[in-house]
């Protein structure tokens, strides 16, 4: 069944390094410079109303994210962004994008499921998949367009040629933070209150992340660890 509140939003390809510089830039500074940022973005693209339509996402994605910003400039140090390792860049930005706009998750789960069945997965699979919950119309196949080389970018796939996809070797992420903000966002964007410490192997979207050093006794700042019945206890977003 179509979800009719879904809100798709994505018109043109945000860079990484745009939404990276940005992101980097409000933390020096304390605030969104959005003149700064339309000068970066027309490096990267031509047109005023292509540049116009990227300089709308960044801003959402600042606007949308204003608590997970707040958190994150907690454990910022110096203020220094650049601090996280590249990985754990990407896993911030990625988390930030799907927040702004959920059809990246979506498509992201979805590319998940597939990997788990075959190497190598058609946009064309892609496009019935998230048909399916946007309806098959012109700004989702717009969106997935434009997302697809966003998730190159981030380094959870790779394209091995013209519409076919593969996954990339999953993003080492150590900082307790940034762990706390990939759990948050499946929680958030799943539908779910709360996920079993034991399920974070098998869901889709943990499948982008080397989870293998992640410890299930610290969490301080986005989640909270509540005891179960069964199992290792569950995780629940905090407030």
């Amino acid at each position: 069944m179509i979800n009719k509140r879904k809100y798709i939003g994505v018109e043109s390809r945000v860079h990484f390094k745009v939404l990276e510089d940005a992101i980097a830039d409000y933390f020096q500074t304390g605030s969104f410079d959005r003149d700064k940022c339309l000068l970066h973005i027309k490096q990267y693209t031509e047109g005023e109303n292509r540049a116009g339509k990227i300089l709308k996402h960044v801003t959402v994605l600042i606007q949308r994210n204003n608590y997970l910003l707040a958190q994150l400039k907690k454990v910022v140090k110096d203020f220094d962004y650049y601090r996280f390792s590249l990985d754990e860049r990407k896993a911030i930005i990625l988390c930030l994008f799907c927040n702004s706009y959920p059809i990246t998750f979506d498509i992201l789960t979805s590319l998940s499921q597939g990997f788990k069945v075959q190497e190598n997965i058609n946009k064309q699979v892609i496009v019935q998949k998230i048909g399916a919950i946007y309806g098959s119309n012109r700004a989702m196949h717009i969106a997935i367009t434009e997302i697809l080389p966003f998730l190159i970018e981030c380094g959870t796939i790779q394209r091995i040629k013209m519409g076919l996809y593969s996954l990339n070797s999953r993003l080492v992420v150590k900082n307790r933070f940034v762990v706390e903000l990939i759990v948050y966002t499946d929680i958030s964007l799943s539908g779910s209150k709360s996920i079993l410490i034991d399920d974070l192997n098998f869901k889709p979207w943990y499948l982008y992340f080397d989870t293998s050093d992640w410890k299930d006794d610290q969490f301080n700042f986005l989640i909270s660890k509540k005891d179960s019945a069964v199992g290792k206890g569950y995780l629940t977003i905090n407030g």
